[in-house]
């Protein structure tokens, strides 16, 4: 977990430019990562899964390539980061081995949980101010 999982300047950037959506923002945010982080937990639980298969990391790659952008995007920038790791390992741009994938996909979903409490009391100070 990082001393400051969000940027609360991109959150105020999003807040100036969506004004009443930004509310609605969070909340699809909150529930497409929640997925993705699911379906990453769950792709190493499929007994089918291994880091000797290419196919099997490019498809982990594509994923966390795919969340990088939503969290860069959302000022969440240590879960970013730490899906920019996963993303190269999944293409084969650094050395993994299964110990590393799977330690990351926990990082990667124990900082979500920071990430998304975050914004679910962003959420409710929204909704207190309307």
């Amino acid at each position: 977990m990082s001393n400051n999982p969000v940027d609360f300047n991109v959150l105020s950037t999003l807040r100036d430019v969506m004004e009443a959506e930004y509310p609605a923002l969070l909340k699809v945010f909150i529930s497409d990562s929640t997925l993705r982080v699911n379906d990453m937990t769950l792709l190493l639980r499929d007994p089918s899964f291994t880091t000797s298969a290419t196919a099997s990391l490019q498809r982990l790659g594509l994923m966390a390539h795919s969340f990088k952008g939503s969290t860069g995007n959302m000022g969440a920038t240590h879960l970013s980061e730490l899906c920019l790791q996963l993303e190269e390992q999944g293409r084969g741009m650094v050395e993994a081995d299964d110990a590393q994938i799977r330690s990351l996909v926990s990082q990667i979903r124990d900082e979500f949980f920071v990430v998304r409490a975050i914004f679910e009391r962003e959420l409710e100070r929204c909704h207190a101010n309307h």
